[in-house]
């Protein structure tokens, strides 16, 4: 692997091989080992955030009991299966369903499409998020969608390119703006989306995996990227169209907030 070939790239232009020129490897955890409980049901219950808007127990949008329902599902409606030209629904589903389950509270916000400068290989480049949230200071959480419905490995590569932007960025902004010392570690939550299913990710960037990309170089010690893929009762195609599904993910993401 370290003969492998690194070049200066978009981080939306990271492949599986940059993982494997970096020595980064995907390690799928269980329910337990990510989220610390044993059972979907020990997960946090995501209906307080969602009682008033009825999207929960709402399947069909024309069913919808207020404007904000029906609003909210229709993007979840256009997420589901995007169309050619509609692939921003997904990202406009992602950014609308977490600023109802509170990711944004506070002072934090959430931005679409926010660019992130990313050094690597000696050049200056960009990390484009779909959707992130963060505060005056850092960048607390990324979702990136999956750019080809059949293969959802693809914004693997991508998403964790931009945790290692937002590595840079953070400790930008802590050593030239903050005046604060740089962290040598930081645990980057993110989440892939397949149209309305999402997968959950910890990437933990160290000081000497940012160095390796800043310089093309190999890393010695290896890095472990933290995947958990929720188990669902129907087929992940479906998402949260199903409200079996959708009554599950929600306590998935009720639950990753304790990690932004």
């Amino acid at each position: 692997m370290a003969n492998l070939i690194r070049s200066a790239k978009s981080g939306n232009d990271w492949t599986e091989n940059e993982l494997a020129a970096y020595n980064i490897h995907i390690q799928e955890q269980s329910l337990q080992d990510f989220f610390g409980v044993a059972t979907v049901k020990a997960l946090p219950d995501a209906q307080a955030s969602l009682t008033i808007l009825g999207f929960s127990t709402t399947k069909d949008r024309n069913n919808a009991p207020d404007d904000n329902t029906y609003r909210l599902l229709h993007f979840l409606d256009l997420a589901h299966m995007p169309k050619v030209g509609q692939e921003a629904a997904v990202d406009l589903f992602a950014e609308k369903l977490l600023n109802q389950l509170g990711y944004a509270q506070g002072r934090r916000i959430i931005m679409i499409r926010q660019a992130l400068p990313f050094f690597n290989c000696g050049s200056n480049c960009s990390a484009q998020t779909d959707v992130c949230v963060l505060d005056s200071n850092d960048i607390l959480l990324l979702v990136q969608k999956d750019k080809q419905f059949d293969n959802n490995a693809d914004s693997e590569p991508q998403v964790i390119a931009e945790a290692i932007a937002a590595f840079q960025r953070n400790n930008y902004t802590r050593e030239r703006k903050l005046h604060l010392p740089v962290l040598h570690q930081m645990v980057i939550p993110a989440m892939t989306m397949h149209g309305t299913f999402p997968t959950f990710y910890k990437i933990t960037v160290t000081a000497a995996l940012n160095d390796a990309v800043k310089t093309g170089t190999f890393p010695v010690a290896a890095t472990a990227v933290y995947r958990h893929i929720p188990r669902l009762p129907r087929r992940i195609s479906d998402g949260m169209k199903n409200l079996a599904n959708r009554s599950i993910l929600l306590r998935y993401l009720e639950a990753f907030k304790q990690f932004v």
